[in-house]
Parts: structure tokens; sequence; C-alpha cells
């Protein structure tokens, strides 16, 4: 019995962990997260939990949020504020000023679709630090709120990887080619190739949003054994 409540306690921690920020009243403050591929891995850990064996917390998440709350996207500046103290009722309105000048979350890009703008956005599902959740319901917004807007603005998500690259992923490919591609010979990017260090001798294809790869037929390591769908 006491093994099942401390398995019961691991499961409601990292369903709270990746339900995201909430207030007291349960209210979303930030988005949750897709689970991490690499939820038993070191990278994961370092993230959000270190390997501190004292009472000081040395998760990356802490240590870098610790200096730029207080310094930079709280308003008022309050040098000696400790990140511990941080009320999820009241303070989240002291970072609504400089979430208006750091946020870009608009979804009216008419304009930037007007003028002839083409972008690729990607993000690691397994990503930390931002939420892939939030991105998504960023994109569908955008789909929602701007015509046409798919012609102009291309999301890819990328599975198992983590900040920027890396995790159990595939995370290697090349948008800068693709957009070139896209702008100058209006060839829009349904799919990029992808490789990656944590699977040698792969290749997949990394699908534009919502299609995923999906195995077909064949050698499961050749991206021609997989469809965008």
């Amino acid at each position: 019995m006491v093994q099942d409540q401390i398995g019961a306690d691991k499961v409601k921690l990292l369903n709270q962990i990746f339900g995201g920020a909430k207030n007291s009243r349960g209210d979303q403050i930030y988005s949750g997260w897709f689970y991490d591929a690499g939820l038993n891995t070191e990278g994961w850990r370092a993230w959000k939990l270190g390997n501190s064996q004292t009472a000081k917390p040395n998760a990356r998440n802490i240590t870098l949020g610790a200096a730029s709350l207080p310094s930079y996207f709280m308003t008022p500046y309050q040098p000696n504020f400790s990140t511990f103290d941080f009320n999820f009722d009241t303070d989240v309105a002291k970072t609504e000023q400089i979430g208006g000048l750091n946020n870009s979350d608009s979804t009216d890009l008419s304009t930037f679709k007007a003028r002839g703008g083409k972008m690729i956005v990607f993000e690691g599902v397994s990503d930390p630090v931002f939420s892939a959740v939030d991105l998504r319901d960023w994109y569908k917004q955008l789909l929602n709120d701007t015509k046409g807007a798919r012609d102009a603005v291309r999301l890819f998500n990328v599975p198992g990887m983590t900040h920027c690259g890396g995790g159990a992923a595939l995370d290697d490919f090349d948008p800068l080619t693709a957009l070139e591609q896209w702008h100058d010979k209006g060839k829009a990017p349904e799919a990029m190739l992808a490789q990656g260090k944590a699977f040698p001798n792969k290749t997949q294809p990394l699908c534009a949003y919502p299609k995923v790869a999906t195995y077909v037929r064949g050698n499961v390591d050749k991206a021609s054994s997989f469809v965008c769908k």
C-alpha cells in the first residue's frame, strides 16, 4: 500500500508539471506541455529537477528564472525578490507590461502575408522551456484569424526534440533551404528531411502541421518508408 501511494504521488506530481502553471482557482496561467520523450533522461532532469542533494535547487528552469524574473520580467524592478515568493494569484499581473513588449503572440499576420512574407516555425515537442502546446494553439488560432495563413506560415513540430535541438529526436533538418525554396520558387514545404545523432543512420520526414510522419512500408530507417498524413 505504501508503494502504491508513492507511485500515485509521483504520477500526480508529473501531471502537475506537465499540466502547466495554475493559480489557486485552477485558472491556467501558462499552457500545459506534451509529455517529454526524454522523461527518464539526464537532460530532462537537468531542466526540470536538477541534481541537487540539498535544499538549494539547481534545475535550469529555476536558476535561469531566478535572475530574469525580478530583474527583467517584473514591473516594477525588484532586485531582491525571491522566485519562491512568487504569488500565482497576484504577481502574474506584474509581468504583463514586459509581456506586451516580448510576446510574439499576434494571430493577425495579414500585412505580413500581403507583402509576400514566408515563415517556417518549428519547435521541439519535448522543449522544456517553451511549450509546444502553446505554439500549436497559437498556430491554430493564426489559421482562424488570418485568412490563408497557411500560404505564408508553416509549423513543424519536432518529436522528441528539446530546446533548440538535442533530445531523443531527429533534430538535424534544414528550414533555411526550405524557406528559400518557398519564397524564391513558390515551393511550399510539406516536409523536411530529418536525421539526428540520437538515431544514427536513420532518416524520416518532418511533416508540416497537422500531418505527421506515418510508416507505410519498407526499411524503418529510411525516409522513403514514411508519408505525411
